[in-house]
């Protein structure tokens, strides 16, 4: 018994020291996390052009779980003149949004024209802060 307490002590503490961590430093860099949609936006235009509306939809969902880490993570950055959430929040959350239903619905017109506006508006962001990388089609 007295073992049990004593590893779960020390596991709650090992738990929380590394919570402290997580929340002073992300996991991932702005620059890795911006790789990490890279490949998703390409999957997802690929899944489109396709018909994987499966895949299409699984990897829309895993861009806007990294659209929210980054907001989440992101409340200030070197290379952002503003916080990423806000940035999601006009350019980024009905365009996703938007682009998911197309997709739930096999759309093909509608999972087009809004995986092209979800990659101007990723542009969008990129020229509003000066970044020189692109998404592209």
């Amino acid at each position: 018994m007295l073992m049990r307490v004593t590893l779960l002590i020390i596991l709650g503490g090992i738990t929380a020291c590394g919570r402290d961590i997580a929340e002073q430093t992300p996991f991932k860099d702005l620059s890795e996390q911006m790789d990490v949609l890279a490949i998703l936006q390409g999957s997802i235009g690929t899944d489109i052009a396709a018909g994987d509306w499966q895949s299409a939809y699984e990897m829309t969902v895993s861009m806007d779980s990294v659209f929210s880490k980054l907001s989440d993570d992101f409340p200030k950055h070197q290379r952002l003149n503003k916080p990423f959430s806000e940035y999601y929040a006009v350019k980024l959350d009905k365009t996703v949004g938007e682009l998911l239903k197309s997709i739930k619905s096999r759309d093909s017109l509608a999972a087009v024209k809004g995986y092209q506006l979800l990659v101007k508006r990723c542009n969008s962001c990129h020229n509003d802060n000066e970044v020189a990388e692109r998404a592209h089609l």
